[in-house]
């Protein structure tokens, strides 16, 4: 398997080594991300099924799709979290109930050791939900693979004019905050872009949910506001980022 794939059965195992806590804590963590998923999924696509390319029924040793029709959703997936929880963490034997689309449809009780995940794949459902993107999913993107590849000299110019960029783009942002409260529009297209400004630094200010994407609400609010910043998520999250981490001694 390459590192963008990896099996159920590993998900919380690897979760808590990344992390350094309990297999119970990390199981939460991830029963509540997969709720979450769960709840935005349905919204936007009532009682479908996640699509294969993202979460699929493979074999044993090998993540080749099995041909059988087999649909998962997030909320068996947060279901098995949560008896991953009660079993005491036990991930041995354990089951997920998954919809067999034959001739006849019916469950059928899988084994997490034969489902498998795209952790990119995933990580874009999870970024289109609007949550924010735990580390440890993003560690298989580019992004994450050219901060390790950075040289110990420091940010390169490139890198440096990328930073620049953020931040020319946060002043005006903030700008356009201040402008929008002190010279309202009198015009129904001004008002309604003022508006927009208006919410979005609100939602900045008091995030709606407890994941909340920060990098993506910047993202959007600099569209909504014609201000020019760096689109990429990844890049926003890799040099917004940078300078906050804790010194582990590395």
């Amino acid at each position: 398997m390459n590192d963008d794939v990896m099996r159920l059965s590993d998900l919380v195992p690897e979760y808590a080594r990344r992390y350094k806590v309990s297999l119970s804590d990390a199981a939460y963590e991830l029963h509540e991300l997969f709720i979450e998923l769960n709840t935005d999924h349905h919204l936007k696509q009532p009682f479908k099924a996640i699509p294969d390319q993202v979460v699929w029924v493979g074999r044993v040793g090998s993540p080749t799709r099995t041909a059988k029709p087999y649909k998962l959703y997030f909320s068996t997936l947060a279901e098995y979290l949560n008896d991953f929880i009660d079993s005491n963490c036990n991930s041995e034997s354990k089951f997920v109930r998954c919809l067999y689309a034959g001739e006849h449809i019916d469950a059928k009780d899988i084994p997490s050791g034969i489902i498998y995940l795209s952790k990119s794949a995933l990580g874009e459902w999870i970024l289109d939900a609007g949550i924010e993107l735990p580390e440890f999913i993003l560690s298989s993107s580019a992004g994450e693979r050219s901060e390790k590849d950075k040289s110990g000299s420091g940010f390169k110019e490139q890198e440096l004019g990328t930073i620049s960029k953020i931040m020319s783009g946060l002043v005006e942002l903030i700008k356009e905050v201040d402008k929008a409260h002190r010279e309202p529009p009198t015009d129904y297209d001004g008002k309604k872009r003022a508006d927009k400004i208006k919410t979005h630094a609100s939602r900045l200010n008091n995030p709606p949910r407890k994941k909340f994407d920060v990098y993506s609400a910047l993202i959007s609010f600099a569209e909504d506001a014609g201000v020019d910043i760096p689109t990429d998520h990844q890049t926003l999250r890799k040099y917004m980022r940078a300078q906050s981490k804790p010194n582990n001694g590395a």
